[in-house]
């Protein structure tokens, strides 16, 4: 049978290609954008055997975490993707018995492809331990906010605001752990000290992490963080923001979240993030920093 469509690797002389493919929607696939200009691999691509051009990119991290861009989903009116009902079930065919190959833990990307993802996957037979819905938010580095000096709050006045390094690690390592605890950790996945500090350094040595320390007692303490997760080529994407809870409400996250999107600025990119839909206090810290709404998004997480 004459086939429409190929599912194959990508290869090193069409990361140039596929980096133009997914750069007008790249706010919505930013870790897959970061995993094209580092060079990973375990990135995939679905062709138009007829014109050769792409119709999906899929990079699959850790062998086990998924990243999709799937536009023809959302594209109906675009030319390049008015697929026949046949070309339809030999697309799904296609991902499905590349999934089937595949020990998928998490599935993450804009929330229209994570549900298609998602029906292949309990198709076939992969049992689900949780879907997450998130807003997907955009900052306005046009707002007045950003063409002033940071105000400095009373209680903000004796908090050191840096950039950290590896030397930083033991400092931040409470912090991690309560993040991953509070909004990483499924149910009885729970993660070892080992695994927070191995992604923690990761996140030290590649993105950018911005903490706010203070003196209490005799001891240096980190109390609030925010760090970028993924470095795109437009869009740099936040994640990790996290206040110890008896620091909470007084502003500390706001004040390092001001810092970290002035780095952003400074770049020369525009700031995205994901935030939960019922996380109502995360969405107003959000707003007031600039962010406004620009798309859905969702985690998926199934048993290996």
């Amino acid at each position: 049978m004459k086939t429409s469509f190929t599912f194959r690797s990508l290869s090193e002389n069409e990361r140039e290609q596929a980096v133009h493919f997914i750069e007008y929607r790249e706010i919505e696939c930013t870790a897959l954008m970061e995993a094209l200009l580092s060079g990973a691999e375990d990135i995939y691509v679905l062709e138009n055997s007829r014109d050769k051009k792409f119709c999906a990119l899929f990079y699959l991290r850790n062998t086990s975490t998924l990243f999709h861009f799937i536009p023809f989903l959302s594209e109906d009116n675009n030319p390049d993707y008015n697929f026949t009902d046949s070309e339809k079930i030999e697309v799904k065919e296609l991902i499905s018995d590349f999934l089937k190959k595949q020990k998928i833990f998490c599935v993450y990307g804009e929330t229209c492809g994570g549900e298609y993802i998602k029906e292949i996957l309990l198709n076939n037979s992969k049992e689900m331990i949780t879907s997450i819905d998130y807003i997907l938010m955009k900052n306005d580095f046009s707002a007045e906010m950003y063409k002033s000096e940071i105000s400095i709050r009373d209680n903000w006045k004796k908090l050191n605001v840096r950039k950290c390094s590896v030397d930083d690690m033991e400092l931040l390592v409470d912090l991690e752990r309560g993040y991953r605890v509070e909004e990483v950790q499924i149910m009885e996945h729970k993660e070892t000290d080992q695994v927070i500090k191995f992604v923690l350094n990761k996140s030290l040595n590649s993105q950018t992490v911005m903490a706010a320390f203070k003196i209490e007692g005799a001891r240096l303490c980190a109390i609030a963080k925010a760090a970028t997760n993924a470095k795109g080529k437009n869009y740099y994407q936040i994640g990790g923001v996290y206040c110890q809870k008896e620091n909470r409400n007084q502003g500390y996250t706001n004040f390092v979240m001001q810092h970290l999107l002035r780095y952003i600025q400074a770049e020369g990119k525009t700031a995205n993030l994901f935030v939960k839909e019922k996380n109502e206090p995360a969405k107003k810290l959000y707003e007031n920093l600039g962010f406004i709404p620009a798309g859905k998004y969702q985690i998926s997480y199934f048993q290996k």
